[in-house]
């Protein structure tokens, strides 16, 4: 699937949903969107959420013929492909694995090369963990790596990209708080991945809602949570620009109180697989708007 961009009121987005599902508190205010990608993934992993790593994600495109040159990437890695076919090199033992428009690759650390070998322009999202600091562009910036022990060069080592292009990118450092210590992320072969950037005009309020797991890159503003927690109606939980954070699946409500637009990339894992349907469609699967308030947070509806 294609970006798609969707601009709406959250009241509009909400008759829009609502045909398929009741709001036990309907969002309020102003909500653009735009989505990147949804698309199954292949593979499986376990990612570890550390406080003080960077999460990365990025829209690639590919020229036919082009490679990245290899690439470390030291931490897990996501590939969803949107357009063409993506070939990757690396891994133990150096294959080259096709995947197709609608896959996404789920790959360990490691060095790789991504290679686009068809004679259509490739385009994908990538989400990146463990990045290092200040890094935006993996796969594009920074030197290459020598090409592991048994890969076959299909780029000499130390050549830059060419025909290798970022659309767009965002980074984020997690925060060493609320759900970003100890926690794992769950990756599982056969759900889908989908990621979507928000844009939150001031006093935006999603209303209450449960979602998918999901990581997420704040790119502008304030975002702060709503939840219950301890029996008390809890407001702490706030994420600025430049902050990423895990999201298990629980009942809460998201707000900008700032006086700032507040941007944000959310990126889901575990959607029933599904056919890639443009906006609403989408973010129907990811969340759960029937949540009704719990007893310690009546007064937020």
């Amino acid at each position: 699937m294609r970006r798609m961009p969707f601009v709406m009121s959250a009241v509009v987005l909400g008759s829009a949903l609502s045909i398929a599902t009741a709001f036990a508190t309907p969002p309020t205010g102003d909500l653009k969107f735009e989505d990147y990608t949804r698309a199954q993934l292949v593979e499986s992993a376990s990612v570890p959420i550390v406080g003080g790593l960077t999460l990365v994600r990025g829209s690639y495109s590919v020229a036919p013929g082009a490679v990245t040159g290899w690439r470390k990437l030291p931490g897990t890695t996501v590939l969803a492909v949107n357009k063409g076919k993506l070939m990757l090199h690396g891994g133990e033992g150096c294959p080259a694995k096709d995947y197709a428009a609608g896959q996404a690759a789920v790959i360990p650390a490691g060095v790789y090369e991504v290679h686009n070998a068809g004679s259509e322009p490739l385009e994908f999202f990538g989400a990146f963990f463990g990045q290092p600091k200040g890094t935006t562009k993996p796969l594009v910036e920074g030197p290459t790596e020598a090409a592991p022990a048994g890969c076959p060069e299909v780029k000499a080592a130390g050549v830059p990209p060419d025909g290798v292009a970022v659309a767009t990118s965002a980074a984020g450092l997690f925060v060493p708080n609320y759900y970003n210590q100890g926690s794992t992320l769950e990756i599982k072969a056969g759900g889908d991945i989908f990621a979507s950037r928000y844009d939150a005009a001031p006093g935006w309020s999603s209303g209450w809602f449960a979602h998918y797991p999901a990581v997420n890159v704040m790119e502008a503003g304030e975002l702060t949570y709503v939840e219950a927690k301890n029996g008390k109606c809890d407001e702490s939980e706030v994420y600025r620009a430049g902050d990423s954070f895990y999201h298990p699946r629980h009942r809460h409500i998201a707000a900008n109180y700032g006086k700032d637009h507040m941007v944000i990339t959310t990126i889901y894992f575990g959607l029933p697989h599904g056919e890639s349907l443009p906006g609403p469609g989408n973010h129907l699967v990811a969340a759960d708007f029937t949540q009704a308030p719990p007893a310690d947070c009546v007064r937020y509806r």
